[in-house]
């Protein structure tokens, strides 16, 4: 039964190969429903034991367990709910409010050091990583 998945799995990396240029990512979605997104640029799937390494560059991006993997897909939207915001793009007005991880409130108006904050404002709540 392992060797017929793995074969299958194989396939599949196989086909991906030749799709992926189009898509901006490869999202694989797990049996319990978490979706979790790779740039879909220069990628290397490997199996081993078990399970899917997913590199770029050197860098693994994802190592997954194949019994985990319900399914995988290349597409130009990350699903992940996590979109990049300017710094700029803060409200500065008296209804914001920055948090850092641990939950502290931020000096108003003060320069943040590197870091991820909460920002908060009448309209919405986000994350934002300052590097």
């Amino acid at each position: 039964m392992k060797k017929m998945i793995l074969l299958a799995m194989l396939c599949i990396v196989g086909s991906l190969s030749m799709q992926g240029g189009d898509y901006r990512y490869l999202v694989f979605t797990l049996n319990d429903g978490t979706t979790q997104a790779v740039t879909a640029t220069d990628l290397s799937i490997a199996l081993s034991d078990g399970n899917m390494v997913v590199t770029s560059d050197g860098q693994t991006l994802a190592t997954l367990a194949l019994s985990t993997l319900a399914s995988m897909e290349f597409s130009n939207d990350d699903t992940t709910g996590i979109s990049e915001i300017s710094v700029n793009q803060m409200i500065t007005d008296g209804s914001t409010v920055v948090y850092d991880l641990r939950g502290r409130r931020m000096p108003q108006g003060a320069a943040l050091p590197k870091g991820v904050y909460i920002v908060k404002n009448s309209n919405r709540t986000f994350k934002v990583n300052i590097k």
